[in-house]
């Protein structure tokens, strides 16, 4: 059988991403170089049809096609839940300051955190401990999660828009955010990004 209908299938069969490193272990003596080829192979041959193949999480994904989204809907007859607003916020908090620690998070905000937020974000994998903050008391430091570059179809971090792009032209982003109201624009800022994504990320998980 060919390379090609070989990690095919295993891209079907998988609940997640499949990088190369685990491609090469599941598929035996194959090199890093035959699995981009055979993967671009796929790439082309799903171009223009219901399934896509789509890079996540540093690995490759089969599913739906943005333009059979109506359908999946139809099928499934549901939605998932959408995030609160406390939980989109401290979301994007994370997303893109990270490291963060809880009253780095809170400070961001001006309201105080539930550990029910935190809880929820883990609980999907979207966030996770990485480790403490080396001041008194050692806070936990929050980052993001595998599941958050899946779930929100992103690559890595990297394919987060740009803070600066999400704000309107007549209002640059001002990095220093010492006023109310520059703390304000920082937080708007990711949680706009997070916001174009979380629809698309209801469509995957529906598909």
């Amino acid at each position: 059988m060919k390379l090609e209908h070989r990690i095919e299938a295993l891209l079907l069969a998988a609940d997640e991403p499949l990088g190369v490193d685990r491609l090469r272990g599941l598929l035996g003596e194959v090199g890093a170089a035959d699995i981009h080829t055979a993967i671009a192979e796929l790439d082309a041959h799903y171009a223009e049809r219901g399934i896509r193949l789509t890079q996540a999480a540093g690995g490759w994904q089969l599913r739906t096609a943005p333009e059979c989204r109506d359908q999946v809907h139809l099928l499934w007859q549901t939605r998932p839940p959408k995030l609160s607003r406390s939980m989109l916020e401290t979301l994007s908090i994370i997303a893109y300051r990270q490291p963060a620690t809880r009253a780095e998070i809170e400070d961001l905000r001006g309201v105080s955190l539930s550990s029910s937020i935190l809880a929820g974000l883990q609980e999907r994998g979207w966030i996770k401990v990485l480790g403490r903050k080396e001041v008194p008391g050692r806070p936990h430091l929050y980052g993001t999660g595998k599941a958050f570059l899946v779930d929100f179809g992103l690559n890595s971090l990297s394919d987060l828009p740009e803070m600066s792009q999400l704000m309107d032209e007549e209002e640059p982003f001002i990095a220093d955010e010492q006023t109310n109201t520059q703390q304000q624009e920082a937080e708007k800022a990711p949680e706009q990004a997070l916001e174009q994504t979380d629809e698309a990320q209801q469509a995957r998980q529906e598909g």
